[in-house]
């Protein structure tokens, strides 16, 4: 699997330049913190990610790994934004602040970058991360935009996509592959404790899915 500092070490040297260069470019002083993130010591805040993406050309999903295509967009795309629900840390009773008629004019919407969306933006919801199950590629604290599983009459499922998964009442990010027959979620975490899970198709239907992560953030107040 590809980190994200991976692909922007690719990046970097594909433009011909220097770590101290980029890091120019990005208004740091020294290279150190692109010497960070192209160890996957840690991930390009949202504003320098935005940055990054224009840069290269490229989108911030595939910066981040999310995507294997490079999917380059105009600078217009990146400023064309539209509202989704933020409902913050995810917990039990998310379901209830986003079904609940009575709470959705009172959910707080965060702006995202309408091209990363799919579908029409009431069927994606902003989360706060809480998990360090796959803490290489986000972090405890980042935000995820969700593709939500009830608002989609079968979700598109494929190799590679990152999925919120309810497993014994908590909620984890993991990596989704399939075979024929089998299915397999893999955490990707620098942290021991975090097991790779193996079901059959069936026994996978019966999981809560919770939905699809298509974007990763970090909110700054």
């Amino acid at each position: 699997m590809i980190t994200s500092g991976k692909r922007i070490r690719e990046l970097r040297i594909h433009r011909k330049k220097s770590q101290q260069e980029l890091a120019n470019e990005l208004g740091y002083k020294t290279y150190t913190t692109i010497s960070k993130w192209e160890a996957d010591k840690a991930l390009p805040p949202a504003n320098d990610l935005k940055k990054l993406a224009l840069y290269f050309e490229v989108s911030t999903d595939y910066l981040l790994g999310l995507k294997d295509s490079p999917a380059y967009f105009s600078t217009e795309d990146v400023h064309n934004t539209v509202k989704v629900k933020n409902i913050g840390a995810l917990n039990m009773n998310y379901k209830d602040k986003i079904l609940s008629p009575f709470e959705k004019e009172a959910i707080p919407h965060t702006e995202v970058p309408q091209y990363i969306l799919e579908e029409d933006p009431d069927k994606y919801f902003i989360a706060e991360v809480r998990t360090d199950s796959f803490n290489r590629r986000i972090n405890s604290g980042d935000n995820v935009v969700v593709l939500d599983a009830t608002k989609i009459e079968n979700l598109h499922l494929e190799s590679g996509n990152i999925l919120i998964i309810k497993i014994e009442d908590n909620y984890r990010i993991l990596l989704f592959k399939k075979t024929d027959s089998m299915i397999y979620l893999e955490p990707f975490s620098y942290l021991s404790g975090f097991e790779s899970l193996t079901y059959s198709k069936e026994q996978f239907e019966q999981l809560e899915v919770v939905g699809k992560i298509v974007y990763v953030f970090r909110k700054f107040d």
